[in-house]
């Protein structure tokens, strides 16, 4: 009888850890596929505000408010590392980060740099899972971080500055299509609560 017990016993350790590994990637595979899902939302909506012409940091134009949802870790969903808007934050980068990020977000003529910036032809949307990679998206256009002043105006950050998420939750932004310092620019901003 104790014999059979300990035989089942180990047997079901050893099914346990056999799937251990498959039901961790399904988390990874899940969490990815959801902040996917909500940058994909993020990069539709900042599309859709460079629709309208480029106006002054300060002056009134389009604007489109949109939320982003960062997954909280559980049974089914892996930890969400980072989720940066504008760049891939620095801390985050390996200082081997150019070969690690995937080979269209690699350092060349069309996409970012080492430090995770763009050149003049876009910028880039950024995450990592828990256990899993640096996922990169490019977006066609320049994206700044900035934040409403007191009064009217704007601070826009530096272009190696981005916007980095690193606990679950919603984030509202608010985003505009502005020129600023001649190049046309989504501002991506906090929204005030």
């Amino acid at each position: 009888m104790i014999v059979r017990t300990v035989l089942a016993v180990s047997l079901a350790l050893a099914l346990c850890a056999l799937a251990f590994p498959a039901v961790e990637d399904a988390r990874t595979t899940r969490t990815e596929r959801a902040v996917d899902g909500e940058l994909g939302g993020l990069s539709r909506a900042m599309h859709a505000v460079t629709a309208d012409d480029p106006v002054a940091v300060d002056e009134r134009g389009a604007r489109r408010s949109v939320t982003v949802t960062v997954p909280s870790p559980s049974a089914t969903s892996a930890r969400v590392t980072f989720v940066a808007i504008g760049g891939v934050p620095t801390r985050d980068r390996p200082p081997d980060a150019e070969e690690r990020l995937p080979a269209d977000a690699r350092g060349d003529a069309r996409s970012v740099d080492a430090h995770g910036s763009a050149d003049a032809r876009g910028d880039v949307l950024a995450y990592r899972v828990a256990g899993g990679r640096t996922h990169v998206e490019r977006v066609p256009f320049d994206v700044r971080v900035a934040a409403e002043k007191e009064g009217d105006g704007w601070q826009v950050r530096s272009d190696d500055d981005p916007l980095v998420v690193r606990s679950p939750g919603r984030i509202r932004l608010r985003l505009r299509f502005v020129t600023y310092r001649g190049t046309p620019t989504v501002l991506v901003a906090e929204a005030r609560r």
